[in-house]
């Protein structure tokens, strides 16, 4: 019997570590990659976390101190996926079904992140990962204003990318 349940034990394991690991963000749009055009890109923490990295140090209204942000850069990510296209909105969706669109142009300038790190630790759903579009909230004015707090997604799951031609 110890045999048999050794041995479900192992096959288990090896069934654990055959899963794929799980998409964490989606983009939809006309995306290009190496000369293929393709609706959605699908991310896994793993490939979001080999691209671009920028760090975001900010105080918001949902921290009582400044948090330290590593994630995607995503002027970088847009810029890699679609190249040939000048990026006009977002469309952002969240794990709860909350969703936003926002004019790319209001927030490129302040170089926003798809965090997936806070302070050192990967952010799971429980403390508004594994993703959260973070914007540097405190060291701006105008962010501050209602509309940019809105743009912070947390639980970002979707992107939608609306383009227009170069």
């Amino acid at each position: 019997m110890k045999l048999l349940a050794g041995i479900l034990l192992l096959c288990g394991m090896g069934v654990a570590h055959a899963l794929p690991e799980p998409i964490v963000l989606t983009m939809y749009g006309d995306i290009e990659h190496q000369g293929q055009y393709y609706p959605q890109w699908d991310f896994t923490l793993s490939e979001l976390q080999a691209l671009p990295q920028a760090q975001i140090t900010t105080a918001h209204p949902w921290s009582t101190q400044p948090h330290t942000y590593s994630g995607v850069d995503l002027t970088a990510l847009l810029a890699s996926l679609f190249s040939d296209k000048t990026v006009s909105s977002l469309s952002l969706e969240a794990l709860n079904g909350f969703s936003i669109a926002l004019d790319w142009a209001d927030i490129k300038i302040y170089q926003p992140i798809l965090a997936w790190q806070d302070n050192n630790h990967i952010m799971t759903q429980r403390n508004q990962g594994p993703l959260w579009l973070m914007l540097p909230f405190d060291q701006v004015p105008r962010i501050k204003q209602a509309d940019f707090i809105h743009f912070m997604v947390w639980q970002l799951r979707t992107i939608k990318v609306i383009t227009e031609p170069k």
